[in-house]
């Protein structure tokens, strides 16, 4: 049998993971003094209610090798094959240590890694494709193969709600963000094929909406708006895209710690095609 493992920037929800039997590894965030795993959607309001109040940043680490080493193992003690997903390798060195586990394990054949090339509900898209396929009898290479297409042109945009955070993560320089803020400037910040950059700027929170919405093809599979940090303006994106996507696959997500250490709070969706 085909088990699915990911890490935590998946933000799958726990129901859905134990549902499908999927073993989530989480990331770890260093946050005040304060060292914890990532955890699912939902648990993260305590250390959202610190993070919009407080001018200290988090840091971010991978899951240690030995972690990834022994879920490996166990799979294969089990008598089954996995598929691994991680965040892209451009954000996190975590699909790295996944490959090195891989070789560590007791039988490394029997594991397959992917890189998402992207975070967040981009790859829990991959993996509601996966367990698809799985349950359709596809092999592991054959499942590869399918997944491969989808990150052609699979994405993920954000709107962040302040310029703030990109600055204390060292994005963007201070003089930049404080004419933006001035200009109430609205960056659109797109993420495909393991590529981070600014596909537009508008003004206004209004604007913006209307932009991303744009973005998004008309052939997608499956459409996620997202939040972090409960952003007051997510209201405002679920109105604005209500009525375009009749009939696709629609789902709302949270992101937590790791991804709002690169961006702060923010509006976003995500898509597979």
């Amino acid at each position: 049998m085909i088990k699915i493992l990911t890490d935590s920037t998946a933000y799958i929800p726990m129901e859905f993971a134990k549902a499908n039997d999927i073993k989530v590894i989480p990331l770890r965030v260093l946050f005040d003094d304060d060292e914890f795993d990532e955890g699912y959607p939902g648990s993260f309001d305590s250390f959202f209610e610190k993070f919009t109040r407080t001018k200290i940043f988090p840091k971010t680490s991978q899951p240690s090798l030995q972690v990834f080493i022994d879920e490996f193992n166990k799979v294969i003690e089990d008598g089954n094959e996995a598929i691994v997903y991680t965040i892209s390798y451009t954000l996190s060195g975590t699909y790295s240590v996944a490959n090195l586990a891989k070789a560590q394990c007791s039988c490394p054949e029997k594991i397959t890694i992917i890189d998402s090339k992207s975070c967040a509900q981009v790859t829990f898209g991959y993996i509601m494709e996966t367990i698809e396929m799985i349950n359709k009898g596809y092999t592991r290479q054959a499942i590869v193969e399918e997944i491969e297409k989808l990150q052609l042109n699979s994405q993920i945009t954000f709107v962040p709600d302040s310029l703030e955070y990109l600055k204390r993560g060292g994005r963007i320089g201070k003089v930049s963000a404080t004419l933006g803020t001035l200009l109430n400037l609205k960056p659109i910040l797109s993420f495909k094929a393991g590529v981070l950059g600014c596909a537009k700027k508008t003004l206004g929170i209004a604007k913006a909406i209307q932009e991303i919405i744009a973005m998004i093809p008309q052939n997608i599979k499956k459409l996620f708006l997202i939040h972090i940090a409960n952003t007051k303006f997510f209201d405002q994106l679920k109105s604005a895209i209500k009525d375009k996507f009749n009939g696709v696959p629609t789902y709302e997500g949270e992101l937590g710690p790791v991804i709002a250490a690169h961006i702060g709070p923010a509006i976003g969706v995500a898509w597979i095609c």
